[in-house]
């Protein structure tokens, strides 16, 4: 016997489901995010204590110091994403920004690719939670 609230708790049922598979998703993405921005923390700070001192010289101090910020938030951003702190997605906003700023840093410089390759791929997650 169908009754008539039968459509209605089907449609229901549906928006459960996908807001299970919605919340699903952005906790995915969040485990993703923290991979990668702890991913960026270990290579901007190898990336910054692996030179060697001829490279030192032909690179500026605000680069170098750009490479431990860069980590220092990274580590924060995945820290605070680990919490379910309510800050997470203005966090996730400034470690993007400032992952693209090492990104154009380290583009065309053979010693720093894999920093430039982690630091986008960073940004890119860190927009998306941050979006989310």
């Amino acid at each position: 016997m169908t009754t008539r609230n039968e459509p209605l708790m089907q449609r229901e049922a549906e928006g459960q489901n996908a807001a299970r598979h919605y919340v699903g998703a952005l906790a995915g993405d969040a485990a993703s995010c923290q991979e990668a921005c702890r991913h960026c923390h270990e290579i901007c700070r190898k990336t910054a204590f692996d030179m060697s001192p001829a490279a030192t010289q032909e690179v500026s101090l605000d680069d170098v110091r750009l490479l431990f910020e860069c980590a220092e938030l990274c580590q924060l951003s995945a820290n605070w994403q680990l919490s379910g702190s309510q800050y997470c997605r203005q966090i996730c906003a400034v470690c993007a920004q400032i992952c693209r700023e090492c990104e154009s840093r380290c583009v065309g410089k053979a010693a720093r690719e894999e920093c430039e390759y982690v630091c986008r791929r960073c940004a890119e997650s860190c927009e998306a939670m941050a979006a989310a």
